[in-house]
């Protein structure tokens, strides 16, 4: 194993049955890195695309953050329970027999766009300095305020008619989406109550859960290092410049560098600036032709 300070992302496939710290925990020993950190919690009995950053990476976490998701979700519709999932205690039973493929189409489409969802009691949201679950599961239940997500797309992949009909829903959002929100607001919508039954991530910006590794595979391999993808995945959305030497070197020191010629369309605002080895140097912000660094991650 390198001697080196690792450093890059891991596209980890997080099984069902452990939270996404447990799963930072196993990569945080499995690189011998202590600075490890994920882009996006999956709740425990979720699976699939865990981006966890490494060394230097972890500074690039809110960049994943800024990137759109992409699920595969189970909706059991005429059912719901106290925590929109299967891991709390059914509440009310319905009758969703009546229902068609093209009902859950129809209802799904106000929910694309900018919508309003209210956190579930069974969350990580802090309220007056408390988490919502410790409120929770404490017997309370508290009044919260809605926060705005933005659902990209939400399509209809399968429906397995029934007393308790099944949804597959195929669902593209930014950041802070519930799934289990959608799934009870859906219920809701069609008349007869709603849950997640199984979730899995399939995206994060550009990473795919085809490419990802599971935890097995990389405690498997020689070098787990080894599986680590470069830092410049998690900016993969910004416009890329490429600097000269000179340039590169005032850049690492965290200077501003002036460039003076800059391709059509000229980019502004955020950035990744690239060296001439094509090392990802920083992030930065353009001003006409300024680049100021906001984020050097090489040292000089």
């Amino acid at each position: 194993m390198s001697t080196a300070a690792p450093c890059g992302v891991l596209a980890l496939n997080k099984p069902a049955g452990i939270t996404s710290f447990d799963a930072v925990r196993q990569v945080r020993r499995l690189v011998g890195e202590r600075r490890v950190g994920h882009a996006g919690t999956l709740d425990p009995t979720a699976t699939g695309l865990l981006p966890v950053c490494v060394g230097r990476a972890t500074r690039l976490v809110d960049y994943f953050h800024l990137q759109p998701k992409r699920y595969r979700c189970t909706v059991r519709l005429g059912q719901t329970s106290n925590t929109l999932d299967t891991e709390g205690e059914i509440v009310t039973t319905g009758d969703a027999s009546a229902l068609v493929a093209d009902d859950v189409i129809t209802a799904l489409r106000p929910f694309v766009g900018a919508i309003d969802q209210i956190p579930p009691m069974h969350s990580a949201v802090r309220v007056q300095g408390r988490r919502l679950y410790e409120i929770a599961r404490a017997g309370e239940e508290i009044e919260r305020e809605p926060r705005q997500v933005v659902i990209h797309g939400a399509e209809l992949i399968e429906f397995r008619p029934g007393v308790v009909a099944e949804a597959d829903i195929d669902v593209v959002c930014g950041k802070g989406t519930y799934m289990r929100v959608l799934a009870g607001d859906l219920g809701t919508a069609l008349g007869v109550g709603g849950l997640l039954g199984w979730l899995c991530r399939t995206g994060y910006g550009p990473l795919l859960i085809a490419d990802s590794i599971s935890l097995a595979d990389l405690e498997a391999l020689d070098d787990p290092r080894s599986a680590l993808l470069p830092l410049d995945v998690a900016v993969d959305f910004l416009p890329r410049i490429d600097l000269a030497p000179q340039l590169a070197l005032r850049l690492r020191r965290g200077q501003s560098v002036f460039l003076p010629r800059l391709a059509e369309p000229r980019p502004q605002g955020a950035c990744r600036a690239h060296g001439p080895e094509g090392d990802l140097l920083a992030v930065g912000d353009i001003q006409g032709n300024l680049l100021r660094p906001t984020k050097v991650l090489t040292a000089v």
